[in-house]
């Protein structure tokens, strides 16, 4: 059977004990094993994960004293964690402040048992389709080949006959056309808010006028035709996820 490492904070221990037995369930009716570390501070998580512990699945309450699940989250991922991430809380307006952080979805306590069997099922889905993702880029008129993690691209931008790809650890300038490239990224959550830009949705803070504003601040031109179809297309995309 597959065992898979999660990770569990909340600050009520028979709450969390309840999730664990549930989590544990629901993965057992998959043939999924998991092997739990159950938190009552966040800080004590991120305490683990810094001492070497690596976790597939994070399952995060939001109210949290001390450091709450966005903030732990946010650290996570600024240490360059991409795991799927789950909010539970019955608070629904968190939904859209926990954004910034990409979780993979927002549960409510209340609904947690049923929408459990279903959330298992896409969490492996989703380990699965991300483990290893790739995409190889065969330079024109070249024998160069390039790869590059699928959730590693931020953006890919129009350098006149070429096109940089930038990664959270380096950039790339590729003699490829966009629209070529647009082809293969498109399928895995990539935006073109503008004809010389294509932009990982997975790394958009915020949507504006004239730009979309990436995690990092960076402002990427967003075409006054293209407004409503991005939206519609995030709005999407984040849907699948939370």
């Amino acid at each position: 059977m597959k065992e898979y490492r999660v990770a569990i904070s909340d600050d009520d221990e028979k709450t969390l004990l309840y999730i664990c037995q549930q989590l544990t369930k629901a993965f057992d009716n998959i043939q999924i094993q998991l092997s739990i570390d159950s938190f009552t501070d966040n800080a004590l998580l991120l305490q683990s994960v810094r001492s070497g512990e690596q976790y597939d699945i994070f399952f995060l309450d939001i109210e949290m004293p001390g450091l709450n699940g966005i903030e732990v989250s946010q650290r996570l991922r600024d240490t360059g964690i991409e795991k799927p991430l789950v909010f539970i809380s019955n608070k629904a307006e968190f939904v859209f402040q926990s954004f910034e952080v990409r979780p993979f979805r927002f549960i409510r306590k209340s609904h947690f048992k049923d929408e459990l069997p279903r959330l298992a099922k896409d969490l492996i889905r989703e380990i699965h389709k991300n483990t290893g993702k790739k995409i190889f880029i065969e330079e024109d008129n070249s024998t160069n080949v390039y790869s590059f993690m699928i959730q590693d691209i931020i953006y890919i931008e129009v350098m006149g006959k070429y096109c940089n790809i930038v990664t959270n650890h380096q950039s790339a300038r590729i003699r490829r056309t966009l629209d070529s490239i647009e082809a293969e990224l498109i399928p895995f959550g990539f935006l073109k808010p503008h004809r010389s830009y294509l932009v990982n949705y997975r790394y958009i803070f915020s949507i504006s006028k004239t730009s979309l504003i990436l995690d990092n601040r960076m402002e990427i031109p967003l075409s006054r035709k293209r407004i409503n179809e991005i939206k519609e297309q995030f709005m999407s995309l984040i849907r699948n996820r939370i």
